[in-house]
């Protein structure tokens, strides 16, 4: 049932943005009508596009390591609030993000449980929009 509303969630967060413009034209990912395929043929055609004009073309690409882990609770609840996002989303990705804990066991043996106070949860549905909503300003 979790994943459900998750997903839920992820789908009202992006139409949410889209209606607000606030993610980068740039952004692809967990965004309908525009998958990671689309980015690249879009970034084939510009290149080439420009090439046959006689420009020179460059290509930035980041791969941010650590991406889901590194999102900071506070600063994404606080950007939210500064574009003036639906309360009950921010309240709900509060929630989400919120006494959070891991469990490890390495060989059998059972590691004491530690918080998590920062990131967002690997394999959600709803991690991939709030990931590309912290890190919206980057292109811009």
């Amino acid at each position: 049932m979790g994943k459900v509303v998750e997903k839920v969630v992820a789908e009202l967060l992006s139409e949410e943005a889209k209606r607000r413009g606030q993610l980068s034209d740039g952004q692809f990912g967990r965004r309908k009508g525009r998958s990671e395929i689309d980015g690249a043929a879009i970034m084939v055609d510009r290149a080439h596009a420009a090439s046959i004009n006689g420009h020179i073309t460059g290509v930035l690409l980041m791969d941010i390591e650590a991406a889901f882990p590194s999102v900071a609770k506070g600063r994404l609840v606080n950007l939210m609030k500064v574009r003036q996002m639906d309360g009950d989303l921010i309240r709900w990705r509060e929630s989400l993000l919120s006494e959070r804990t891991v469990d490890m066991i390495i060989e059998g043996n059972a590691m004491k449980r530690h918080p998590v106070e920062e990131g967002v949860p690997q394999g959600s549905p709803v991690s991939l929009i709030i990931f590309a909503f912290d890190t919206s300003g980057l292109s811009k």
